[in-house]
């Protein structure tokens, strides 16, 4: 297959190291770990935080297929593929922030990269904006990226209810972890 670098996509998912392997992991309908399966070698990816790595789909136009480094053009990095791939995004995918249920933020974009939205330093600095400073974020389904001021204690109990509630019901779940932005200002 001919990969063409204009349909390349970063993709979050779930991800565990265990006696020095790397491994995608999934739910189990109780919202522990479940199954996981190695990452091969031949799969260029990138740890983000402690449990959520960065890879990379083709878009077929009815479905992704992962990118394999045998798939890449001669010579090519993970850092430049991860600029390609970041760069498609923000070209190619509309987001749009809405405030949640609890009084947070959360990215919607039709359904597959909403957790993809966090490598983006726009829509990032966007809910910084709407903030006025740092805040929290997590990325519990693939179709979810979901944000709670650093600052409102509120927000926070409602952010950690939604992961809770997304890793024991919902479709493709992805991590439990709520991370920091520190917001800077910068585009």
């Amino acid at each position: 297959m001919e990969l063409d670098l204009n349909k390349v996509y970063p993709w979050i998912k779930s991800v565990m190291e265990e006696n020095g392997s790397s491994y995608i992991t999934a739910y189990a309908q109780n919202g522990e770990r479940g199954e996981k399966h190695a990452i091969s070698e031949n799969i260029p990816w990138h740890i983000f935080g402690e449990d959520v790595g960065v890879f990379y789909v083709f878009d077929n136009g009815d479905s992704f297929t992962l990118v394999q480094n045998s798939m890449l053009p001669e010579g090519m990095t993970e850092d430049e593929l991860y600029g390609t791939a970041c760069q498609n995004l923000w070209n190619d995918v509309e987001f749009s922030i809405h405030q949640t249920n609890y009084g947070g933020w959360g990215v919607l974009c039709g359904g597959n990269f909403e957790a993809s939205s966090i490598l983006l330093l726009n829509v990032m600095n966007t809910i910084g904006e709407q903030y006025g400073g740092d805040f929290y974020f997590a990325v519990p389904a693939r179709d979810m990226m979901m944000t709670a001021s650093a600052d409102d204690k509120e927000q926070i109990a409602g952010l950690e209810r939604i992961i809770d509630n997304i890793m024991k019901n919902g479709e493709s779940p992805i991590s439990r972890t709520i991370f920091r932005w520190e917001y800077k200002n910068e585009r």
